[in-house]
Order: C-alpha cells, then structure tokens, then sequence
C-alpha cells in the first residue's frame, strides 16, 4: 500500500521559511506519475509498495498539500514505465488498463492533462486509437523498451521511433523524454535526434525530462545551446537537485522553456540527486553518517529549492516565476488561465 509519509518539523520550518513566499498559489506540475494498481505484486524497486494501489488525484493533491501546503495543483499525469517497478511487461492491454485510469483522472480536474506510454512493441495504429478514444494529452516514452544492451546506451528513436513523433505531430500532443547515453544532451546522438523531431514535426512539444536528464550541470552547460531555434522544446524540472542545469536553459533558452517538475511520487523520498565528476548519484538517510539520518528532507523540497536558486541567479521576476510553475506548461496544454 501507498505509505503514510507526512512532513515533519525539519520540512514544515525549510517550506515556511523558504519556500511560501517563492511557490505561487497554483501550479502545474509537468511530471506527475499516475497509474493504476497491480495488487500483491512482489518485484520491483522501491516505488513498488506504492503501486499496489491506485494513484488517484485526490490522493496525489492530499500528498502535495502536505508538501507545498495552501496550493492549486494539477498538471500533466505521466503514465510509469511499463515492466519496472512491478508493473507488467508491455502490452496492448497493459498499456490500456494504465492509460485508462489516467484519463480517467485526468477527467475529473480541469488542470490535468493525461498521457500513455509507448514502446517500439506497440503498433502505431494501436496508439493512434487509443489516443483519439481517450482524449490522451501526451505520450510517455522509457529507454528500458530499447532492444540495445545496456538500454541506456540507447540512441533516442530505438525507444522514441518516429512513427510515434509523427502521431504526436498530428494530435499536437506533448512528448516526455528521458534520454540516455552517459552525457545526456552533450552527447551527439541526443542532440542530433532532438534537433531532427523538432524541426521536422512542429506541432509535437517535446518535453525534455530531468532537465534533459541533466543531472549533472555540466552536460547542461555543454549542450543545452545546441537547441537553440527550436520553439516547440521544453525542460521539466524533475528530481534535479543541482542549480546548474535549469541556469543553463534559463540562460541560453529562456524562463519560457523551463516547467515546473516533480517526478512525483519521489517527491516523498528523503534525499537528492548530487552531482560528481562527471556523474551523478543519489544521497539519502542509508548514506548518512554520525546518526544524522533525520537531517534529510523530501526531495521535492530540495528540487524547490533548486528552482529558487535558479530563479535568484538569472534574476526573474514573480511573472517570470510564475510562469515556470503554472503558465508555461498551462499555454502548452492549451488550458484556460
């Protein structure tokens, strides 16, 4: 069952000292999980105790109301991966059973939008008939569906074919990206892909997860300028824990690039991605030392934080801020605000 995970006193004083004046009173969050429970599943990862129910958007605004108290939430609700985290291998009937409950979520809030996840196993027919019979905002694409091994040397159309841009270009949907290969949007390949779909299907709206997976600054820096010109590709913010990234794409894109991101439910996880040479990795209470174990946070307050600094560094205004919690993504969804 989902656990009972509230904030404490530590999170509570960081959010009310630090963060209610920053947060606006809505936001949209553009990488907000949903799915459907698999009763008594057994393997997985440590989301898996989480998926033997369903998320609902109630549960998930009750969530978030304990982290970011007093706020408007909705957002784009991005389908898991299939066959990680206890979930079943990819299937028509899989993909379906997931992409209905989210649409049916997505239903009952005019602020959220849903999506489905593709993989190379599905046929294109397939994903055009569920996408016109769902109302399906956008797709959802993983490396772990690449027949290359290991998957994340993957090159972007062998888990992203282009059958699957070009449905997303005639549905003006969004597009969620987790690249791979060890540098992520510094690498050639990740850049010559993302360059090629933009331009040639205009009406997608690529969205480049973690910050095109930035999880290190330092790949930022070095290949976040080579997107410049494209204006249908974004940047959510999720789980990155180091300033550096969302600088870069304020600085060589603009504000209007960068959407808000939680990666939710890792939002309740204590910890935060940290850089290291030219890696990454992630640090919680299992990595403490002199029984300091309670000093870790929700990682979704260590994100905020990020954006704040960003924020700070590039100098925005409350517009501009604004506009990376709710506007941005609200004007890409096409919502009424």
């Amino acid at each position: 069952m989902i656990p009972a995970i509230k904030s404490n006193e530590i999170e509570r004083e960081i959010f009310q000292r630090e963060l209610d004046s920053f947060v606006p009173d809505k936001a949209l969050d553009a990488h907000a999980h949903m799915w459907a429970g698999i009763p008594n599943q057994k393997n997985g990862s440590g989301l898996s105790p989480w998926i033997e129910k369903d998320m609902t958007v109630t549960l998930f605004h009750d969530l978030m109301e304990d982290l970011i108290p007093r706020r408007t939430i909705g957002g784009l609700l991005l389908a898991l991966p299939m066959s990680i985290h206890g979930l079943p291998t990819t299937t028509p009937d899989s993909v379906t059973f997931q992409a209905e409950h989210i649409a049916h979520q997505a239903e009952s809030d005019s602020t959220c939008k849903s999506t489905m996840f593709v993989s190379p196993k599905l046929n294109p027919d397939f994903i055009r008939q569920e996408v016109k019979r769902l109302n399906i905002g956008g797709l959802k694409c993983y490396h772990t569906e690449s027949d290359r091994n290991p998957t994340t040397d993957s090159d972007i159309p062998e888990f992203l074919p282009e059958e699957f841009v070009r449905i997303a270009d005639e549905f003006g949907l969004t597009v969620t990206l987790h690249m791979v290969k060890p540098r992520a949007i510094a690498d050639p390949s990740n850049q010559h892909w993302v360059r090629t779909y933009c331009k040639k299907y205009p009406n997608m709206k690529l969205i480049l997860a973690h910050a095109a997976r930035c999880f290190n600054p330092v790949w930022a820096i070095e290949g976040i300028a080579s997107l410049k010109g494209l204006p249908n590709v974004y940047f959510d913010t999720a789980a990155i824990g180091e300033v550096g990234s969302c600088e870069a794409i304020i600085e060589h894109l603009g504000h209007d690039r960068l959407l808000w991101g939680t990666d939710f439910p890792l939002t309740h996880w204590r910890g935060r991605y940290v850089a290291y040479g030219n890696n990454h990795c992630w640090t919680g209470p299992e990595d403490a030392h002199d029984d300091k174990q309670d000093l870790y946070v929700f990682h979704g307050l260590e994100q905020l934080r990020v954006v704040k600094q960003a924020a700070w560094h590039q100098r925005l205004s409350d517009s501009q801020v604004e506009d990376i919690f709710f506007n941005n993504l609200a004007g890409l969804l096409g919502m009424a605000y």
